[in-house]
């Protein structure tokens, strides 16, 4: 179970896996002060801290990393952003396309892609899901997928992606 949203402190964090979180995802603290990672880390261990990074395409190319729930521009590079994060400390990348975010037209595979060609720790698929074949086919670019509304709106029941998920031959909890 991973608390993300609000995570601005060590006392937060301390908060969130005292009341039963495994893990946290930061985001917008992070982008304004990046060393909050490795303090993070420092105090609760590298694979409890998730960088949450929310996506945008720049139609000069690239991706840029928004703050805010994707509403603030940051001016920085996604890719350069993972790096420093993973050298920071972060033990997992959770990856949200804002471009795709709600369109359930699939995940933007080329982000996903990139993000995880720079990377060594895993990264989170998020943002797109339209089917459970979206679901499988982003798979073999990411190292877990995180789904909404495909669930929210029984569009693909968790019973249904789990099986179809284990059809296709990736390895899934029963």
């Amino acid at each position: 179970m991973t608390a993300g949203g609000g995570m601005r402190s060590l006392d937060d964090i301390r908060t969130m896996l005292r009341v039963g979180a495994d893990k946290v995802a930061i985001n917008t603290k992070a982008l304004s002060r990046p060393e909050f990672i490795a303090e993070a880390a420092n105090a609760y261990g590298s694979q409890c801290i998730v960088l949450s990074v929310e996506a945008k395409k720049q139609s000069s190319g690239g991706w840029e990393a928004f703050a805010d729930n994707g509403r603030e521009r940051t001016g920085k590079n996604v890719l350069e952003w993972v790096q420093e994060a993973e050298k920071l400390g972060a033990g997992e990348i959770l990856l949200t396309s804002v471009d795709q975010e709600g369109t359930r037209k699939g995940f933007d595979r080329e982000l996903i892609r990139e993000v995880h060609k720079r990377v060594r720790i895993p990264v989170i698929a998020a943002g797109g899901a339209g089917s459970c074949q979206d679901v499988i086919d982003i798979l073999p670019a990411a190292d877990a997928v995180s789904c909404a509304s495909i669930l929210h709106y029984n569009i693909c029941p968790l019973p249904q992606l789990k099986q179809a998920v284990h059809d296709a031959g990736i390895l899934v909890r029963a």
